[in-house]
């Protein structure tokens, strides 16, 4: 991911409302390197489901970047909180997805 998303990731995290604050965690890939990859920490956590919105945009990054198939259908396989109501941020991501694909063809 370019850091040039950073702004929009940190939107669609929370962060501009004090939902969220982003982090660096070290990842540990299969073939040995180490990766200092960003994350972000609930400020007040509140244990839940993810909604379907939300579990949408984890599945189309995990499937984005190749992540194996089987963390996939794990990513997949989680119950939602079936929330139904809007959710802006979506057609923002839902766009630039779009952007994506098309700047790559």
């Amino acid at each position: 991911m370019s850091t040039c998303n950073l702004s929009s990731l940190d939107k669609q995290e929370g962060v501009e409302d004090g939902i969220y604050v982003p982090i660096e965690v070290n990842v540990h890939t299969q073939a040995g390197k180490v990766l200092t990859c960003r994350s972000y920490q609930m400020k007040d956590y509140v244990s839940g489901p993810p909604s379907p919105q939300y579990k949408k945009v984890i599945c189309m990054g995990a499937k984005q970047n190749g992540l194996p198939t089987d963390y996939q259908e794990k990513l997949e396989a989680i119950e939602t909180n079936n929330y139904a109501g809007p959710v802006p941020i979506m057609e923002e991501i839902e766009a630039a997805v779009k952007a994506e694909k098309i700047n790559s063809a």
